[in-house]
């Protein structure tokens, strides 16, 4: 009798689409992880619950049993609540771009008597270096 059982496992296991085992696997380690992140917080269903700001107590069993298939709205609002990552980003690093400014400008007509009569009939220059960062 047991010899049979294993043989139907078996039969059953090797039936298995490898896409859905993999859809299967990871519902299950979504809902290992939330469960894991709500004992360390030591939350019972309602404090998840209220913490996500739902109504219907049902939907935490869902997301628990391992079977719920998540929207991503679901999944951030659930790592926002438990303060834990469920959706692997990858994280770039910034890319980091120097740049140098020269500006100058002569002046014709300086007026005449003027405090600044030197200062306006030399050259004006202005340097100046500026460091921007954005993701690349």
């Amino acid at each position: 009798m047991k010899e049979r059982k294993n043989t139907l496992l078996a039969s059953l296991l090797s039936e298995i689409d490898p896409l859905n085992q993999a859809k299967t696997d990871a519902k299950m380690e979504l809902a290992a992880k939330i469960a894991q992140a709500m004992e360390v917080k030591k939350w019972k269903k309602k404090d998840l619950l209220q913490a996500v700001g739902k109504d219907n107590p049902s939907i935490i069993t869902k997301w628990l049993s391992g079977t719920h298939n998540f929207t991503i709205d679901t999944l951030v609002e659930l790592e926002k609540a438990l303060s834990i990552q469920l959706i692997h980003r990858e994280v770039k690093n910034p890319v980091v771009v120097e740049y140098h400014l020269h500006i100058s400008q002569e002046v014709d007509k300086p007026e005449k008597n003027s405090y600044f009569n030197e200062i306006l009939t030399a050259t004006f220059v202005s340097e100046q270096s500026k460091t921007v960062q954005f993701q690349a």
